[in-house]
């Protein structure tokens, strides 16, 4: 049986944390020459993700290192896995002989009375990616169909094997574009307009409509009162994960956010927060303002984004509007940069209640810097010096690209230079020292070969920049506990498998 270790190692690595899953491979005491079949399946994994973000004959190295491991791994274990991912990496290395005489090793393990178990999916696609790799495309997509019909939920291995096999058609220079009846449902991300009455019976139908024709796997977004709760409970409804994100703790979001709305939609508030899967609150200090709102807009978003990458789909995008008012645009414009899917319904409101939020601020991103560094604010794209503290200079900047695409700059002249990125609303008359303090904190993480990222500025650039190389790397201890901390590495994000 696998170790914790290691089941620990691959859910990093197919998170995209391959810094972490590397790190916890070596402190593990794991080693390349162990003779546990586990061990070289995922250090060819490993292998493997990391020849996917170099080039050239460092590439085919890591390539040819995550081969052997792969054959070693099957010839210990006698196991499919290892061999049909060997078999295809030497297609992807130009090794097409041996490509073919791994992909019919494969097929023959599978007759045989010896292959190790494996799960109907697995055994399925396994077969269908060997004959995909002999050329036999026809077959291949009918074993797929087939393999998928066995466990027709199991979303992150269908997502492994459409990465394989859309990079295996790519390599024969065939078209992929088949391989879309696969794909699992697209993620979605929601926002929507308060003043729904809590009976207000025709605006719950037309959004559990809207919600149903775009049948998402995961529905992200917040939970105001109005539209937000009613497209969550259609999400639940519908079977798709709920995932809640919101710009401050739940108790305030409460307050402010649902409470004035009627009673009725403070208890369904409670019940769907039971019922998410998971639930992220972005600032453990800051008053609700409508800076905080876009920044977990943007958040929500550049998650949807992540999870459709993790997922091998596409994310979608879902906006409940109030019919004759001018709508608020500004945090969506990213996505419509991305050319990225939105449907839009409009309605009438139906509770005129009102609330009011302490003040407008602005977003912005705080990078911290050791003081020790000769930097001055004018050599950023409109950074201004917010403060110094702690023997860092914090200096705010308002494109979130900016600060990052700036501090990867200075980490690839500099690889010593420890440096933090939060993005956070800033109040009207600047950022308190709380502020300063996280971003601080963010600098002070060791992270080796990266710029250290809060989860706000994580997400958000998966929407301002989607080629960055953001990676989960553990947990950092906040005012609130501990948050989910991020590394941005040079370099694009892309992984083989």
């Amino acid at each position: 049986m696998i170790s914790p270790q290691l089941n620990s190692i691959t859910r990093l690595a197919r998170a995209g944390a391959l810094e972490q899953a590397w790190s916890l491979f070596h402190a593990s005491r794991f080693t390349p020459g162990s003779d546990d079949p586990e061990v070289l399946t995922v250090y060819g994994r490993l292998l493997k993700d990391r020849a996917a973000q170099a080039t050239g004959a460092v590439r085919g190295q890591l390539l040819h290192d995550a081969i052997a491991a792969y054959e070693r791994a099957s010839i210990l274990s006698r196991a499919t896995y290892p061999l049909i991912n060997a078999a295809t990496l030497a297609f992807l290395a130009g090794l097409q002989d041996k490509a073919n005489r791994l992909a019919q090793a494969t097929l023959a393990l599978l007759d045989s009375q010896d292959c190790a178990p494996e799960t109907p999916y697995w055994i399925d696609a396994t077969r269908a990616e060997s004959l995909l790799l002999l050329g036999r495309t026809d077959d291949a997509q009918r074993l797929l169909g087939k393999a998928i019909a066995h466990q027709p939920d199991a979303w992150e291995d269908h997502a492994s094997t459409l990465r394989q096999f859309s990079m295996i058609l790519r390599g024969m220079g065939q078209p992929d574009g088949w391989l879309d009846r696969y794909r699992p449902r697209a993620p979605l991300y929601f926002d929507g307009i308060l003043g729904i009455a809590t009976d207000d019976a025709q605006a719950a139908a037309i959004i559990e409509d809207a919600v149903e024709a775009l049948s998402p796997s995961i529905a992200i977004g917040a939970l105001a009162a109005g539209a937000d709760i009613l497209v969550a409970e259609a999400a639940i409804r519908l079977g798709s994960e709920l995932h809640i994100v919101l710009p401050c703790p739940a108790g305030l979001f409460r307050t402010t956010s649902v409470e004035p709305f009627g009673p009725g939609w403070a208890g369904r508030f409670d019940v769907l927060m039971d019922e998410a899967v998971s639930v992220l609150m972005l600032d453990d200090w800051h008053a609700l303002s409508d800076a905080s709102i876009d920044i977990s807009r943007q958040a929500a978003m550049g998650l949807a984004i992540r999870q459709a990458k993790r997922l091998q789909s596409s994310p979608q995008a879902l906006h409940i509007s109030a019919k004759g008012e001018e709508e608020r645009s500004r945090a969506a414009e990213p996505w419509h940069r991305l050319d990225l899917p939105l449907s839009r319904v409009r309605m009438e409101r139906s509770d005129r209640s009102q609330a009011v939020l302490p003040g407008q601020g602005k977003a912005m991103a705080l990078l911290s810097v050791p003081e020790a560094w000769p930097l001055e604010p004018d050599e950023g794209d409109g950074a201004v010096l917010l403060g110094r503290t702690a023997g860092h200079v914090v200096l705010g900047m308002p494109r979130l690209a900016d600060a990052a695409a700036w501090a990867c700059a200075i980490r690839v002249r500099h690889p010593e230079a420890r440096l933090g990125i939060d993005y956070c609303a800033v109040a009207d008359d600047g950022t308190g020292d709380q502020g300063l303090e996280r971003a601080v904190m963010l600098a002070r993480a060791d992270l080796t070969g990266a710029v250290a990222l809060s989860e706000s500025a994580a997400l958000a650039l998966a929407l301002h920049w989607p080629e960055a190389n953001v990676q989960s790397m553990g947990a950092m201890r906040g005012i609130a506990g501990d948050r989910t901390l991020y590394g941005l590495f040079p370099g694009s994000g892309d992984q083989v498998g």
